[in-house]
């Protein structure tokens, strides 16, 4: 019997040992933001470092049966109506199990600026970003670098939040 358990751990140290799966640190605040590959609704990738390049990005994890996100999806999409397209990017990732729900969805309330689709938060959302209190919304500076997570629907297009994204365009970080 003893043989037989040195046996089973030395199989699971060696299996452990060989696997290619990696665990990953979720982004930080201060932390570079992960490179992604992210999938629109009409079924392009995208890259996330060529996509977000040099600009100011609030990337929005959301679902549609989300009461929250429900809330704060309208204060997203002016965000994204008032921030110029060249400076600010509103990025939006989608955790339902149904594709055809979250265009419907998006339809419905004309959500503007780019949506991606993570079919149930299982390959970008909770693995990657370890996000599953939604909505969780980061704001990465221009060089990639998570300056603020949020948990929660939150004033994204009150003016002093423009201001303050504006400010982190200009010097990379949030005004004190």
């Amino acid at each position: 019997m003893t043989m037989r358990l040195v046996a089973l751990i030395a199989l699971t140290l060696l299996l452990n040992a060989c696997s290619e799966e990696q665990s990953q640190p979720f982004p930080k605040i201060g932390g570079a933001f992960p490179e992604l590959e992210m999938r629109s609704l009409s079924g392009e990738k995208v890259n996330s470092r060529q996509f977000f390049a040099d600009k100011v990005v609030v990337f929005n994890v959301w679902a549609t049966w989300c009461p929250p996100c429900r809330k704060e999806m309208p204060d997203l999409i002016r965000l994204s109506k008032i921030l110029p397209d060249e400076k600010f990017l509103v990025i939006g990732l989608v955790t339902d199990s149904n594709e055809e729900d979250v265009k419907a969805y998006v339809r419905k309330h004309g959500v503007s600026f780019p949506t991606f689709w993570d079919r149930g938060g299982s390959t970008i959302g909770g693995p990657l970003l370890g996000a599953h209190r939604y909505p969780e919304t980061f704001v990465l500076n221009r060089s990639g670098t998570v300056i603020e997570k949020v948990t929660g629907a939150f004033p994204w297009s009150d003016p002093e939040m423009v201001e303050i994204l504006n400010s982190i365009y200009e010097t990379g970080h949030i005004p004190e």
